[in-house]
């Protein structure tokens, strides 16, 4: 273990034993969904700890509890496969600069890369943009994985205080209040690129205003559902 001043819970405490399962239900999702391959990876935060899990080394759809590691803000390693992703600044950079994100998922969705290099970026077609800035969500772009810090930092300046970013012919990072809210919000970004996509084969399209955005958001909310629906898919998978 790297000196650090971490202070939570360590990496094989039953403390962290249901977030982990929460992890690797998300990969396992994001796999069944089409929208990770071999690459991509969730993440979520320590509370109280400048520290997160993630994937170490490993494709989403193969995660297990015992190919997570546990990093600080810093990338020191402080417990689990000792295999970091290449990628890991996206999720330390963004945990650290919004303490209200807990938890991050990067994909190289085919739909994110997709409009990530169109002139008008991915705006709003359906109800489930309400996440989303009206204009859709930002773009970094800047060629290159996200390997550094220096990278990870102007990830997040493109990403601003929105819950999503599209990284230009790369994928999208999204965040969320739990691990449950950044999958749930990565998989609507994915439904939100294809019905976009497949819009513009049927004329121009109505884009949602500002306003219709905002009445969706008034309504009521089901955040439970859909997650108890996909892991159902997932474990119908998982079965003999």
């Amino acid at each position: 273990m790297a000196v650090t001043d971490y202070q939570g819970p360590a990496f094989d405490s039953n403390e962290l034993k249901e977030l982990k399962q929460k992890l690797v239900d998300a990969s396992h999702i994001l796999d069944d969904q089409g929208i990770t391959d071999g690459f991509g990876h969730v993440s979520a935060r320590i509370a109280g700890a400048n520290a997160f899990i993630t994937l170490a080394g490993v494709s989403p759809g193969c995660a297990t509890v015992q190919r997570l590691v546990l990093l600080d803000f810093d990338g020191h390693y402080l417990g689990g496969d000792n295999a970091p992703p290449y990628e890991w600044p996206i999720h330390a950079c963004i945990l650290k600069a919004r303490p209200e994100v807990a938890s991050v998922c990067h994909t190289h969705s085919k739909w994110s890369s997709l409009f990530s290099v169109l002139k008008g970026g991915l705006p709003p077609v359906h109800m489930y943009a309400k996440f989303l800035p009206v204009a859709g969500p930002p773009i970094y772009p800047a060629a290159g994985l996200v390997g550094t810090v220096q990278r990870g930092e102007a990830l997040v300046t493109a990403l601003q205080d929105s819950a999503a970013v599209l990284l230009r012919a790369h994928g999208d990072a999204v965040v969320g209040a739990s691990v449950e809210q950044a999958l749930l919000r990565t998989v609507q970004l994915s439904f939100l690129g294809e019905l976009a996509h497949r819009a513009v084969d049927h004329g121009e399209p109505l884009y949602l205003s500002a306003e219709e955005l905002a009445t969706f958001s008034a309504d009521q909310a089901f955040p439970a559902r859909p997650w108890e629906y996909y892991l159902s898919r997932i474990r119908a998978r998982r079965s003999p």
